[in-house]
């Protein structure tokens, strides 16, 4: 299969594109975004910061469970449109929740990871997680109908690099 998906992470949802072809003539297969978690669940971890220790364990774990079951429904479709996956999203790790919750700038930082880390679980097909100023979208154009942003641009470009990359390996 030549084409691959690529979701460009935030709190609570992912923008989804299936791209194949080139940038020169591009393939835009899917293009949606794919709620995790809603409203009043999305920012778990500033959520967790208002309790104990115990509950925010809880909290999360629970949260996180929830947001990987809808994950899977929401990306289960991929394994028929794409043979790769690329997720948009900051590379390493929060630490433990305890770090976490002691400095508000953390707690974003582990809102990003629980949803790349959920995403790359909940993909039915290989991920390959990609930082976003290793992308340049500077060249793309308004190749699909809305929603079509920076976040689907990155999304598409992603999902290029490791088609490409795929493409690579088999020839070698």
């Amino acid at each position: 299969m030549k084409r691959a998906a690529g979701l460009s992470v935030h709190t609570g949802w992912a923008a989804c594109v299936v791209a194949g072809g080139t940038l020169e003539k591009p393939e835009i297969a899917l293009n949606e975004e794919i709620e995790i978690l809603g409203d009043d669940e999305r920012f778990c971890f500033h959520m967790a910061a208002e309790m104990k220790p115990p509950e925010a364990e809880k909290w999360i774990a629970q949260v996180r469970r929830k947001a990987l079951a809808k994950a899977k429904k929401a990306m289960a479709p991929l394994a028929k449109l794409a043979s790769r996956c690329a997720i948009v999203a900051k590379p390493g790790n929060a630490g433990s929740l305890e770090h976490v919750l002691a400095a508000h700038p953390r707690i974003h930082t582990a809102e990003g990871c629980l949803y790349r880390d959920v995403l790359a679980e909940a993909s039915p097909i290989p991920v390959t997680v990609i930082a976003p100023r290793e992308i340049d979208i500077s060249r793309i154009g308004k190749i699909s109908p809305p929603p079509w942003g920076r976040d689907q641009k990155l999304a598409a470009a992603a999902a290029w690099m490791v088609l490409t990359r795929a493409l690579r390996e088999t020839a070698s």
